[in-house]
């Protein structure tokens, strides 16, 4: 019995004096510890993979769908900056149009009022020759395509365009058009413009100058 006591108390004084040595501490603890070290050898579960493989292919799938996103709102944003920009452009265009058509009718009635005081003295004299000169070069001048000179009658008495001296009057403009009693600008087709200008006597209407043009482009 002394001799076991003594056995043990040897023991125990031995793992004192092992606890003190770095070695054995680290032996000891590596003991401990190797279950948790094995993990590192040890390969993950397939089903691990596959959650792996899931939560990139979710991460993938939301970074597209986001960047759809994004280019689909550039998109839109470009378009409606595109289309505002054009509607500004027909609205400036348009009022461009406007200011100019305004300007060109002063100066239509202008030009038309000489032309008319021009043609009525030469018609008086009937000097039908020296007016066809006046309409031939007056048809020289850019944009201009026809003029015409028409009797109160309805008779076609002079034309730029030798093929229609044989036309009727009536047959290349309506009464509207023949009938105006002041220099007007009216629409023709074929996007060409007119510009009537009434020969007027003491008392009545002696002719109607009519003169066919295409208006000038605000390009130009």
């Amino acid at each position: 019995m002394s001799d076991q006591y003594t056995q043990n108390e040897s023991d125990q004084s031995k793992d004192k004096v092992e606890w003190t040595k770095p070695a054995s501490l680290l032996n000891i603890l590596g003991k401990k510890f190797a279950p948790i070290a094995d993990l590192q050898h040890k390969q993950l579960p397939s089903w691990s993979l596959l959650v792996f493989l899931g939560i990139l292919l979710l991460v993938f799938i939301w970074k597209q769908i986001a960047v759809n996103q994004a280019e689909s709102r550039l998109e839109k944003g470009q378009a409606q900056i595109a289309q505002q920009l054009e509607e500004k452009s027909k609205e400036l265009v348009k009022k461009a149009r406007e200011y100019a058509d305004s300007q060109y009718k002063k100066e239509e009635e202008r030009f038309g009022q000489v032309l008319a005081w021009a043609v009525r003295g030469e018609l008086i004299r009937n000097n039908l020759d020296q007016i066809d000169q006046y309409l031939t070069e007056l048809v020289k001048t850019k944009d201009t395509e026809r003029v015409v000179l028409i009797s109160d009658e309805g008779k076609l008495l002079v034309s730029t365009d030798k093929r229609l001296e044989s036309e009727e009057a009536s047959s290349l403009y309506p009464k509207d058009v023949l009938g105006l009693q002041t220099i007007t600008i009216k629409s023709d087709v074929d996007n060409r413009k007119l510009l009537v200008v009434p020969v007027m006597g003491l008392n009545k209407r002696l002719a109607t100058i009519v003169i066919s043009y295409n208006p000038p482009s605000l390009l130009n």
